[in-house]
């Protein structure tokens, strides 16, 4: 059977970062929920179970649970810290960790730390919304199996893809605090043109030449492992002469072109040329501006049922160092935002 674009995209992405993992490949996310009360851990743990069953990605994660006093004592910038201090497998699964605050009972979070070649921003933000939703009802949200069967995935040949699951150690496994601050801001939600106008604005204001855009192939899709990002770059030129809108008709043409060239890839050595090539592809432009939008992801907030037992307030993340250090270069920066019943979280990049 011939493999799909989902399928196509899981394996570039595996292939299309350094191996073995280090800790700059992962990415750390934290979920806020109202809560009644705290899940304990043992939810925790029967509740991922569902996840990495029958998952041919991960078998298992590392699990935890922290209390800190409030939540300003575990703010964005202490993300990277926590992988270092307490993820010694971090090249074996992903962690999860239950977190709690003294100070609020009735506030939970969820947060995780995944390899970004194995899991993208968008389908991390959906499992911990399934793992909240499979707490809440006691049983599987997570559909792994049905989502496999539904798509028609060809999952028996991706262990020759996968990163080597052994500890590699490398100058970036020292770093504990990122190359750039972020800027939080919740602010009411835009539509997309007035959200690229936005993006235009900062883009022109840092002199910045490339405008990178990481946009989900699968958005619509339930299954909730792999990485099925594309990096797609819009020229300066065309940002300066462009409405938001019309940013993004282009980006969109340019993710046609991509699948297009996706689409081509069948051998294990046709991924790995073509994965090869992206981390390259993206230092090949220079002061570039990267634009990550989850766009409204309100349907996933835990308000369907048994709301009072846990409900979505904030989502906080920032992307791996391996991807954003540019960041903190000259003419360069990243914003990332996603809307949550009317609110767009946003997080922009300031050099330090």
């Amino acid at each position: 059977m011939p493999l799909s674009m989902v399928d196509k995209m899981i394996r570039l992405n595996l292939m299309s970062f350094p191996r073995p993992l280090n800790v700059a490949q992962f990415y750390p996310a934290l979920s806020t929920y109202s809560v009644e009360q705290p899940f304990s851990l043992g939810d925790f743990r029967d509740a991922v179970n569902y996840f990495l069953d029958e998952n041919p990605l991960f078998p298992k994660c590392y699990l935890i649970e922290r209390q800190f006093e409030d939540p300003e004592e575990f703010p964005v910038s202490s993300f990277q810290g926590i992988v270092l201090d307490e993820y010694p497998n971090y090249y074996d699964g992903f962690l999860l960790m239950s977190v709690t605050y003294k100070s609020n009972p009735n506030i939970q979070g969820i947060f995780t730390a995944f390899p970004m070649s194995m899991q993208d921003g968008y389908r991390c933000f959906r499992f911990h919304q399934a793992l909240m939703s499979t707490m809440k009802a006691g049983k599987d949200q997570f559909g792994n199996a049905e989502a496999i069967a539904e798509l028609q995935l060809q999952t028996d040949d991706l262990a020759q893809y996968l990163p080597e699951r052994k500890p590699f150690i490398d100058e970036n496994e020292t770093v504990r605090i990122m190359p750039w601050e972020l800027r939080e801001t919740v602010e009411p939600a835009l539509k997309i043109g007035s959200h690229l106008d936005m993006v235009k604005a900062e883009f022109l204001k840092r002199s910045s030449e490339n405008l990178l855009v990481m946009k989900n192939a699968s958005y619509a899709s339930n299954v909730l492992f792999g990485n099925h990002l594309m990096f797609l770059f819009v020229p300066g030129e065309v940002v300066a002469r462009s409405s938001g809108t019309q940013i993004r008709d282009y980006y969109k043409a340019l993710a046609v072109e991509a699948e297009k060239t996706v689409a081509q890839l069948e051998t294990p050595e046709d991924f790995a040329k073509a994965g090869g090539a992206v981390l390259p592809g993206i230092a090949a432009h220079p002061r570039r501006f990267g634009v990550n939008n989850y766009g409204d992801v309100s349907r996933y907030d835990g308000s369907d049922f048994r709301a009072t037992n846990g409900t979505l307030v904030k989502y906080q993340w920032h992307m791996p160092l391996i991807v954003s250090r540019g960041a903190a270069e000259e003419g360069s920066g990243m914003h990332m935002t996603i809307t949550i019943n009317g609110k767009a979280f946003g997080f922009l990049t300031e050099r330090r």
